[in-house]
C-alpha cells in the first residue's frame, strides 16, 4: 500500500516542479494545438522527423541515485533489467515502466551512457510510444477529477530535458473513457 501511495505522489508533481526538476518545458504551440473538449485530435508530429544517434558501447555499470530518491531505491531491480535490456528510447536511454498499483504506471529513462535517472512527464493510467531511433515520445494519460480529463501530449528529448511540442485534452464523463493510444503492441523501429 505504502508503494502505491508514493508512486501517486511521483506521478502528481506540480507543474513548476516539472519544469525545474524533472527537464519537462513548454514550447510554443502551433494555433491549430491547444486544448480541446470535443474530441482528441490526432498531434502532426512524426517521429522520424526528430532523429537520434544510436549509442554503441556498453551500457553505465552504476546507476545514479539522490539519496532522497526512494523510487528509484524501491525499484533498483527494474532498473538494472533496463539496462541489461539495452537502449529502446533516443538512441541511448532504456524506458523503465514499473507497475505501481491498478492502472497507476511510474516511469522513468535512464541514460545507458551516464547511469543518470530521468523523469517521464505524464500521469494516471499512462501509455507511451517511443522508439530507438527518435527522440520524440508520445504520451496519453488521465487526469482524474471531479471533471476528468483524458491528456495527450508529445514530447521532444532535446538531451537535457522534455520539451511539450504538442497537446490535446479531451473532458470525459470517467477516466475509463480515455483512448488507448493506436501504437501499443506495435514493434519497435
Amino acid at each position: 500500500m505504502r508503494f502505491f501511495l508514493l508512486c501517486l505522489l511521483l506521478l502528481w508533481p506540480t507543474p513548476s516542479a516539472w519544469t525545474q526538476s524533472s527537464g519537462v518545458a513548454d514550447a510554443a504551440q502551433a494555433p491549430n494545438q491547444g486544448a480541446s473538449t470535443s474530441g482528441a485530435k490526432e498531434s502532426t508530429l512524426r517521429f522520424e522527423d526528430f532523429p537520434a544517434k544510436i549509442f554503441q558501447k556498453k551500457a553505465a555499470k552504476n546507476i545514479q541515485v539522490h539519496p532522497n530518491d526512494s523510487w528509484t531505491r524501491a525499484v533498483k531491480p527494474d532498473i538494472r533489467e533496463a539496462l541489461k535490456r539495452g537502449a529502446d528510447f533516443a538512441g541511448h536511454f532504456s524506458v523503465v515502466l514499473v507497475n505501481c498499483g491498478n492502472a497507476c504506471i511510474a516511469a522513468r529513462m535512464i541514460d545507458l551512457r551516464t547511469g543518470q535517472l530521468f523523469w517521464i512527464p505524464g500521469g494516471y493510467q499512462l501509455d507511451l510510444e517511443y522508439y530507438l531511433r527518435s527522440r520524440l515520445m508520445r504520451v496519453a494519460w488521465a487526469e482524474p477529477s471531479e471533471n476528468p480529463v483524458c491528456v495527450r501530449q508529445d514530447f521532444e528529448w532535446t538531451g537535457r530535458k522534455f520539451v511539450k511540442r504538442y497537446e490535446d485534452r479531451e473532458n470525459v464523463a470517467d477516466t475509463s473513457d480515455c483512448p488507448r493510444l493506436a501504437y501499443i503492441g506495435k514493434p519497435p523501429r
